[in-house]
């Protein structure tokens, strides 16, 4: 999923690449909560309430971001997941972090949950 681009520098775009496309479906996946997209109810992902789990595992939540990124178009680039989870005394706290590979090119993106 593409969101426009309304911010422009100098009258372009400031999505010039895959890797800028890429960024930004993996960040309006992380920042958009299931049913929020009409039409598109499986959009969006809820990490926040899954550190409320006292049986949530890195492993566990690396196999639904995983399982999340495939529904993107990554226009052929993989990715690996490394998943850090640092257990807190009301929730824990998650730090996603995801490689993108394509040919010799290599992008990657962390994100925090707290």
């Amino acid at each position: 999923m593409v969101d426009f681009c309304l911010s422009t520098k100098g009258g372009k775009s400031s999505l010039k690449s895959e890797r800028d496309l890429i960024v930004q479906q993996v960040d309006l996946l992380f920042d958009t909560t299931p049913t929020e997209v009409l039409g598109f109810d499986g959009f969006g992902t809820e990490y926040d309430k899954q550190l409320y789990n006292t049986r949530l595992s890195a492993g566990n939540l690396k196999s639904i971001i995983d399982s999340d990124l495939e529904m993107l178009n990554l226009f052929g680039w993989s990715h690996n997941t490394d998943v850090y989870l640092m257990k807190g005394t009301e929730r824990d706290i998650v730090v996603i972090d995801i490689k993108f590979r394509k040919g010799g090119q290599t992008l990657q993106k962390t994100y925090n949950i707290v």
